[in-house]
């Protein structure tokens, strides 16, 4: 027996029946949910972005955003697709769908503007942001169960960013040692498939410190890799929380070193004890900053070999 609640249709959704429903926007219907998926055809291209499909259809990656919709309130026809993005060797398009209007906005990025590429985790929240050479960044969120699609995403765009090195093998060549589990996690996860990854500094969690408001709190940990010319920088997105505060988020930004044009370190206002200083990366108008909590002295003479400017 089914109770009266659960057969309450709801208010958002209009009335509707497989029988009479269209067959492409039916498929749409039952592939939907949280996740994202790759688009094969012109029928998978969601309505709002069909004719778009021509254009992009050769694309290496061809991948729909659904909305934030509950299953309950959705339905053959709807729109169902927020965005979609495509990649192939000349950048990045993105078609967003502007709420409350027709059409879309459509916004392309070639490789040679963008300076890094980061993703961000938090139980089902990630966030896939790439960090343009003009300061600004482009953000798609998404949910976390696409993790192994955006993987393989964030695989190719690394491909494309890969500049040719000059400096051929790593200046560095010792990796820091260190025990932590989820940072161990982490170096395992990068050199999945036999990749080349080197920790140059880390900097253990849970380490007493102070915040701008001079109040206790504990690290959350940082670990850098070198992987030939590229640096992997793995924090916990905020670099320290209370004591007893539970914390998942964690980010990895992957940065070519040959788009690293200066940096600077900047200690801690007074040098006072506790407070992390800033290395700040720059990359054209990017400014990418990461909290240390103690000098990072191989990320330093790596760059100073490379002949970055230290400003």
């Amino acid at each position: 027996m089914v109770f009266g609640p659960f057969r309450r249709r709801s208010p958002q959704r209009p009335a509707w029946s497989r029988l009479d429903a269209d067959a492409d926007d039916l498929r749409e219907y039952d592939a939907f949910g949280p996740w994202l998926l790759q688009i094969g055809s012109a029928a998978e291209m969601p309505p709002r972005f069909r004719s778009a499909y021509d254009d992009l259809r050769h694309a290496d990656h061809l991948i729909k955003i659904p909305r934030a919709i509950d299953r309950r309130d959705a339905f053959p026809g709807a729109d169902l697709y927020g965005a979609a993005f495509a990649l192939d060797g000349d950048g990045i398009t993105l078609l967003t769908a502007p709420e409350g209007e027709k059409g879309f906005v459509r916004r392309h990025l070639a490789w040679d503007e963008v300076a890094a590429v980061r993703t961000v985790s938090n139980l089902l929240h990630a966030e896939f942001v790439l960090l343009l050479k003009e300061g600004d960044a482009l953000t798609v969120t998404y949910n976390s169960v696409s993790t192994d699609l955006m993987t393989r995403v964030v695989g190719f765009i690394r491909q494309q960013l890969m500049a040719p090195d000059d400096f051929g093998p790593a200046l560095i060549n010792e990796a820091e040692e260190f025990e932590d589990f989820f940072f161990k996690a982490m170096l395992a996860e990068e050199r999945h498939g036999g990749q080349f990854m080197l920790p140059i500094h880390f900097e253990a969690p849970g380490k007493s410190c102070r915040n701008a408001q001079n109040r206790r709190r504990v690290t959350t940990g940082l670990l850098i890799l070198l992987s030939g010319s590229e640096l992997v920088i793995v924090d916990r997105d905020a670099p320290m929380r209370r004591r007893f505060f539970a914390h998942y988020a964690y980010r990895k930004t992957y940065v070519g070193l040959a788009s690293v044009r200066g940096f600077r370190l900047q200690q801690p206002p007074d040098n006072a004890p506790g407070r992390f200083m800033l290395l700040e990366l720059i990359m054209e108008q990017q400014r990418l900053g990461v909290p240390c909590f103690k000098t990072p002295e191989r990320v330093i003479e790596l760059l100073r070999r490379r002949g970055v400017a230290r400003l």
